[in-house]
């Protein structure tokens, strides 16, 4: 067996849905067909999945992401119970069905809230990362917003406040600002690489020349830029090992697989209709509606997909789930 018999995953990552206000050029989940929703797990089926991880694990943390994951209303009622059982609730959100919601948001069982957002001097930079032009003005807004409440509201249970950033060829001048930003605020920011690992091998010809045919060393400039602004104290969660990983991946990107991929000791993640993956880009262990966590994550269809996972070549191994 690849996987000791004591070892438990450590992340772990719940989508509750594929369904997206935004249309991002780095993300596919918001062309999940419209048939699909009346497949997702209901409310009573998450609650249901949460009782039996929360039975194996005891305590832990998880993140709910998307699609986004909003546009559930039921959201809040899943990070309630999860909250009851003693797990500790963290969201990924793009921010946009929020702008009403900050009051409700700071009531609720979340502890970490994340903030998808690509830009902050150039509004029109992550609009278009976001396939929408309001998309920067309403997620600013509802940062802003909450905050303003979370440091000077009282009565609330207090929200670490995030933002994640996609790093490409168009907002690479962006890296300082985004941590200006962050630092102004008293809250934390995390860079990632585009994960099809292709955004810097050449020049991108629609990104309107900003920075020429030089995109590689443009790159590896904002790469030395997040180190040296992380080692002046400003809030950048990434760790200086992802951070030296993004310039293998770069310079030479045919190095990068003897980075290790820890996914498959490390990963459980659950799909809006109860697919268990411990990889994101590799097919199912199994269907939580069907069989208890710890009978997947121990089986044979699990060991497969480590094995796999051992002769995988995919640059997304530098995504933050594998760094802490």
């Amino acid at each position: 067996m690849l996987i000791d018999i004591n070892k438990r995953p450590v992340s772990f990552s719940y989508n509750n849905t594929e369904r997206c206000q935004s249309r991002c050029i780095t993300c596919n989940g918001w062309k999940t067909p419209a048939s699909m929703q009346e497949k997702e797990m209901t409310l009573e089926e998450w609650k249901s999945v949460l009782k039996n991880i929360h039975d194996w694990m005891g305590k832990y943390q998880f993140i709910i992401s998307g699609g986004e994951p909003f546009i559930r209303e039921d959201i809040f009622d899943m990070a309630e119970y999860a909250a009851s059982l003693g797990d500790t609730v963290n969201v990924v959100t793009n921010g946009l069905g929020l702008t009403d919601k900050v009051d409700k948001l700071l009531e609720s069982s979340f502890t970490n809230i994340t903030f998808s957002l690509n830009s902050v001097k150039n509004p029109s930079i992550h609009n278009v990362s976001r396939g929408r032009d309001d998309a920067f003005k309403r997620t600013m807004d509802t940062i802003q917003n909450l905050n303003y409440k979370n440091k000077h509201k009282t009565g609330h249970r207090w929200k670490n406040i995030y933002i994640s950033t996609v790093v490409m060829p168009s907002n690479l001048s962006e890296i300082k600002p985004i941590a200006e930003f962050c630092k102004i605020e008293g809250i934390g920011v995390s860079y990632q690489l585009m994960d099809n690992g292709d955004a810097f091998a050449t020049a991108v010809e629609t990104d309107e020349q900003i920075y020429g045919k030089d995109i590689k060393t443009a790159a590896l400039d904002a790469v030395d830029e997040m180190i040296e602004l992380k080692k002046q104290g400003y809030p950048i969660c990434n760790n200086f090992n992802q951070l030296e990983a993004f310039k293998v991946l770069i310079k030479t990107p045919d190095k990068i697989q003897n980075i290790q991929c820890m996914v498959g000791e490390n990963n459980f993640a659950i799909d809006p209709y109860g697919n268990c993956r411990i990889c994101f880009c590799m097919e199912p262990i199994g269907n939580l509606k069907e069989s208890l966590p710890q009978d997947l994550w121990y089986s044979d269809k699990a060991e497969e997909v480590r094995k796999k996972i051992l002769m995988c070549t995919r640059n997304c191994r530098l995504l933050n789930c594998n760094f802490k």
